[in-house]
């Protein structure tokens, strides 16, 4: 990778916007899930809207999907990057999948019509803590392993941070990248990181990068506060003193808000 000896943030595949514009690409999304599904012998994808939200039952949670595409046996995959374990990727999956299913089967059809289908999550930290890298979880009977539930859905997690289990080459180069670790004997690793460069270096495209920057650390500044907020309400209700509620939560926080930060939100909720 092209990093120059400035102080200039470099932004890799795990960040979302950078994810997004390399799955755009047909050539590159056709090539990453064969990387992970080599078996299937996958010769063709059709692109379904990217990062589009779905939301079928009335007051329902969307989802927003990075990429869906359809191969040419009409399978679907959903392909997600995830920067961080927030304990939920068990849930998450299982509601992916839903919407999913939603989507892609027609009133007018029958459960027989429902559509093979793999959530594939690829994963910058290691999401269970084997090792491996690459999990695939399917439904069994829970006293008779060698009997699997024929649903056809598949959910994949793909560990940048493991070293166990055998994958293919391209796979391989997928996860340097995530690493962003050079490889240069791999063609795909090679053009994903040209492509990231790219980004990196038109300035155009930099300054989308860099404003999505700031709207996340705003976002995530906002629910940090937010956490304070509710930790103090809750110390409060227990009648703790204002000494006890400054010590826990400077404690709790001092390393994402300024003590100055804390001292001003603590003023703050005397006032609600």
């Amino acid at each position: 990778m092209n990093k120059k000896n400035d102080s200039k943030e470099y932004f890799g595949l795990t960040n979302d916007i950078i994810f997004g514009w390399i799955m755009k690409s047909d050539e590159n999304c056709l090539a990453i899930i064969r990387a992970i599904l080599p078996e299937l012998n996958i010769t063709s994808i059709v692109h379904k809207e990217r990062q589009h939200e779905i939301s079928q039952i009335t007051n329902a949670r969307g989802v927003r999907f990075d990429a869906v595409v359809q191969d040419d046996q009409q399978r679907y995959y959903d392909i997600e990057m995830q920067v961080e374990n927030n304990g939920d990727l068990g849930k998450r999956t299982r509601y992916y999948q839903s919407q999913i299913d939603n989507e892609t089967l027609v009133k007018s059809e029958t459960f027989h019509e429902l559509k093979e289908s793999f959530v594939i999550f690829l994963c910058a930290f290691d999401p269970f803590g084997y090792g491996l890298r690459r999990y695939q979880f399917h439904q069994y009977e829970d006293s008779i392993r060698d009997l699997r539930l024929d649903t056809q859905s598949h959910v994949i997690f793909i560990n940048a941070k493991g070293t166990k289990g055998e994958i293919t080459d391209d796979l391989i180069g997928i996860i340097d990248v995530m690493n962003q670790k050079p490889n240069h004997s791999n063609p795909l690793a090679n053009r994903l990181m040209k492509e990231i460069d790219y980004y990196n270096q038109d300035q155009r495209k930099r300054r989308e990068l860099m404003d999505y920057a700031t709207r996340l650390l705003d976002e995530r500044l906002i629910g940090k506060k937010e956490g304070v907020r509710n930790m103090i309400i809750a110390l409060k209700a227990n009648n703790a003193d204002n000494n006890f509620i400054l010590k826990v939560v400077k404690n709790a926080f001092k390393e994402s808000l300024s003590d100055e930060e804390i001292d001003e939100l603590i003023k703050d909720s005397e006032n609600e």
